[in-house]
C-alpha cells in the first residue's frame, strides 16, 4: 500500500537513510544544538522521518500553542512517551484521556499556588540545615559541588513533602536508580525503541535493575503510609476522593503517581537550580542585586516573605528560559491537522522544542544572554505561547507552583547569607538527558557575607 505521505507537499528537512531515516542524527547528547540548527537551516517546521515516523518537529511559538492549547483534544501523547511509561506508568505526565482527566481532576486542588504556601516553612527549614552545613565549607575555604548539593536539597524537600520523611541522606541509591533510568529513556528513542525491554542487552538490563529499586522504595513508602498516616502528598492522595464521581486511585495508578511527583519533584528541580547557580556565577551584578533584595526582604532567615522576593522569582524565570525542565515534548495528533501551511496526517508525531521556543528569534533579543529583567516591564508585550518551561494548556505540569516556590526561596535565602563564585570560570555545557544536565560537575566558593 502506498504511504499517504507521498502525496503530501512535506516541509523541509534533513535527508535521511534508508530504513532508519534521521533516527541517528537525532541522537546523542548535542540534541539541544542539533535542534537550534534544525530552525535556523529548515525554518518553523522540520520534517524528519525517525524509523517508520514521520515526524513534524516545531519551533514557532504560535504552532506551539496550537497543539498544547487551540487544537489540544486532537493530540495525545502517544508512543513519543513509551520510554517513560517504562519508569512512570501512566502517571499524569504520560497519561491520556479518562486516566489523565480522573486524576488530574482529583489531584488539582491539592497543588493549586495557594494550597502550596503550606510548605513555605518546611522548605525554608531545609534550606535553612543546608546553609548550616555550608557555614562549615565557607569557614574552612572549602568549595562546594553544587549540582549534588542541589539533588541533595530537593531529595530533601519532596521526602518532607511527598512522606514526611528527610530522603537526602538515605537516598543515594534510589537517586542513582532515578536518574540512570531517565537518562536511559532519550537514548532508547533516539534509536526508535525498536528492541523491547525484556531484551538482554547491558543498557536494558541496568534499566531493569534501576526500576527494581525504584519500584521497592515506592512500595515501602507506600505501605509506610497506610499504617502511619500522615499530613503529607502521599496521605492526601491515599484519602483522596472525587466528590461527584466517588473516584480514588486504584493501587497501580496511586504507585504511578507516587513515582511522577517524587521523580518530578526533585530530578527536574534541582536541574534548574544548579543551572541558576551556573548563571548568577557567570553573572556577579545580578547576584548582587539577588542578595540585595533577600537582605532586605528576609529577617535573618527566620522570616520568609515570598511576595517580596520579585527580583528573585525574575531569576527563576530567566534561569527556566535559557535551561527549561521539559527542552522536548512530544504528541501525536488523532486527526489530520493543518500548521503553517503543512497537511499533519493523522498519527504523525509532532515534537514541540521549549528549547528553541525561548529562544525565538523576533521575540527574544539576544536570547542567549542571561537577563533577569526579559521578565520585567518588558514581558507585558510578549507573546504568552513563548514561554512555556512547564509546558501549556490543560496539561501544564501540577508542580509548577511547588517549584517555583522552592526555586525562589531557595536562591534568596542562599544569597542572603552566602557569596558564591566558581572555581572554574569556563563555561559548562548543556546536554540532553531526559532534562539539561550540566556536562560536567558545578564547583562553586561559598563565602559568607
Amino acid at each position: 500500500m502506498t504511504d499517504p505521505i507521498i502525496n503530501l507537499r512535506l516541509p523541509p528537512g534533513p535527508r535521511g537513510l534508508p530504513i532508519i531515516g534521521n533516527a541517528l542524527q537525532m541522537g546523542g547528547r548535542d540534541m539541544l544544538q542539533t535542534h537550534l540548527a534544525l530552525r535556523q537551516t529548515y525554518g518553523d517546521i522540520v520534517y524528519m522521518k525517525l524509523g517508520p515516523l514521520h515526524s513534524y518537529v516545531l519551533f514557532n511559538p504560535d504552532h506551539v500553542h496550537q497543539v498544547l492549547v487551540k487544537n489540544q483534544k486532537n493530540y495525545v501523547k502517544g508512543m513519543g512517551y513509551d520510554g517513560l511509561r517504562l519508569m512512570l506508568g501512566q502517571g499524569l505526565v504520560t497519561s491520556d484521556g479518562e486516566t489523565w482527566l480522573q486524576d488530574r481532576r482529583l489531584m488539582s486542588p491539592f497543588f493549586t499556588p495557594g494550597a502550596i504556601t503550606r510548605y513555605t516553612a518546611m522548605m525554608a527549614e531545609v534550606i535553612q540545615a543546608m546553609l548550616e552545613r555550608w557555614q562549615a565549607a565557607s569557614d574552612a575555604s572549602k568549595p562546594v559541588q553544587v549540582d549534588e548539593e542541589m539533588m541533595r536539597l530537593t531529595m530533601s524537600i519532596i521526602g518532607r513533602a511527598m512522606f514526611s520523611i528527610d530522603l537526602g541522606e538515605e537516598m543515594e541509591e534510589v537517586g542513582r536508580a532515578l536518574r540512570e533510568a531517565f537518562a536511559f529513556i532519550p537514548g532508547r528513542l533516539s534509536a526508535g525503541g525498536i528492541l523491547p525491554i525484556s531484551f538482554p542487552l547491558p543498557s536494558h538490563r541496568r534499566f531493569q535493575h534501576n526500576m527494581q529499586v525504584i519500584d521497592a522504595f515506592i512500595a515501602a513508602r507506600i505501605a509506610a503510609g497506610r499504617k502511619q498516616g500522615g499530613d503529607n502528598i502521599l496521605s492526601i492522595l491515599l484519602k483522596a476522593q472525587d466528590s461527584e464521581t466517588g473516584y480514588q486511585l486504584p493501587e497501580q495508578q496511586l504507585r504511578d503517581e507516587v513515582a511522577t511527583l517524587f521523580f518530578a519533584g526533585f530530578e527536574t528541580t534541582a536541574r534548574s537550580l544548579t543551572w541558576g547557580w551556573y548563571l548568577l556565577g557567570q553573572h556577579p551584578q545580578v547576584a548582587a542585586r539577588l542578595a540585595d533584595e533577600a537582605c532586605r526582604a528576609l529577617n535573618n532567615l527566620a522570616a520568609v516573605d515570598v511576595p517580596k522576593l520579585k527580583y528573585s522569582r525574575k531569576v527563576v524565570d530567566e534561569t527556566l528560559r535559557i535551561y527549561p525542565p521539559t527542552a522536548l515534548l512530544a504528541r501525536q495528533n488523532i486527526e489530520e491537522d493543518t500548521i503553517g501551511g503543512y497537511t499533519i496526517p493523522a498519527g504523525s508525531m509532532v515534537v514541540l522544542v521549549p528549547y528553541v521556543v525561548h529562544r525565538y528569534p523576533g521575540i527574544w533579543e539576544n536570547p542567549e544572554a542571561f537577563d533577569p529583567e526579559r521578565f520585567g516591564e518588558q514581558a507585558a508585550g510578549r507573546p504568552k505561547p513563548a514561554y512555556i518551561p512547564f509546558a501549556s494548556g490543560p496539561c501544564v505540569c501540577l508542580g509548577n507552583s511547588f517549584a517555583l516556590l522552592e526555586m525562589v526561596l531557595t536562591f534568596s535565602m542562599t544569597a542572603a547569607r552566602f557569596r558564591l563564585t566558581p572555581t572554574d570560570p569556563s563555561q559548562i555545557g548543556a546536554q540532553f538527558a531526559g532534562t539539561i544536565r550540566p556536562n560536567r560537575a558545578l564547583w562553586m566558593k561559598v563565602e559568607t557575607i
